[in-house]
């Protein structure tokens, strides 16, 4: 099975709006995610109910997870919160995530030493 992975360092959001076809399901939201100057993933965020199967897009080698817009607040908390940022998927099971690497129990802002 090909599975495609990449860290995330950069990312940039655009919120949507409109579109004239009723039938069709538009984003709300998009994540452009970026290793350097790669464009490696784009994170699609549709109306709850209505998300799309994740999709690759062979000829131009990117990837499209699509999430539910109830997503959007975690997903962002990650990439602005957390390093490092990686992602993959599975283009035969059509499957993928947004994950960060390994860190130590107990690490956050909060923290002190006693």
């Amino acid at each position: 099975m090909k599975t495609i992975t990449s860290e995330i360092n950069q990312y940039w959001v655009h919120f949507q709006s409109g579109g004239k076809d009723k039938n069709k399901v538009y984003p709300r939201a998009l994540v452009k995610c970026y290793h350097d100057e790669d464009f490696v993933v784009q994170v699609n965020f549709y109306p709850d109910g209505k998300v799309p199967e994740n999709h690759y897009d062979k000829r131009n080698k990117l990837v499209y997870l699509r999430y539910p817009i109830s997503m959007y607040p975690n997903v962002i908390d990650l990439l602005r919160h957390e390093k490092p940022i990686y992602f993959s998927y599975n283009v035969e099971l059509k499957l993928g995530y947004v994950r960060t690497g390994k860190e130590p129990i107990g690490e956050g802002s909060e923290d002190s030493d006693f």
